[in-house]
């Protein structure tokens, strides 16, 4: 891993390596959400990869559906540069990977909503959110992570 800043690339491949079944995408362009949401999933024992944006995103689920590593979770915002949430959520319902996604906006209409659930997520949260919910839900789609 390169000392200053590792790519999505080096960090996929570490998780992928040490706890290849705990691995939470978390995909979002706010960077204080993203730690907001972040911190709290890896005290719970989650690998949490951060993504800032839809097409890093999608790099990530790719690497994963080529490598046929177990991914736990995504967690997704809806309107991203790149990709919006919904845009990955179409591609793995035609790819027919079932990973479980939750949704997270701070646009939710009904017709996202509605959106979002057709192409199977399985969570649609608004902002904000209690991330004491997301971490329960979390939790329950993929079973309580094992602590390092």
């Amino acid at each position: 891993m390169s000392m200053c800043h590792p790519t999505i690339d080096e960090v996929l491949d570490d998780a992928m390596l040490r706890h290849p079944c705990l691995c939470v995408l978390l995909a979002d362009d706010d960077a204080q959400m993203r730690a907001l949401i972040a911190e709290p999933l890896r005290q719970d024992g989650y690998d949490v990869i951060e993504a800032a944006n839809g097409i890093e995103l999608i790099r990530a689920v790719h690497r994963f559906e080529l490598a046929m590593a177990p991914l736990s979770a995504i967690i997704t915002d809806v309107r991203m540069p790149g990709f919006s949430g919904l845009d990955v959520l179409e591609y793995m319902r035609e790819a027919q990977w079932a990973v479980p996604v939750i949704v997270i906006t701070a646009f939710g209409d009904d017709d996202t909503h509605e959106r979002a659930r057709t192409l199977d997520a399985r969570l649609v949260l608004d902002k904000p959110f209690d991330v004491e919910d997301l971490r329960v839900a979390v939790a329950c789609l993929t079973g309580p992570a094992r602590p390092d």
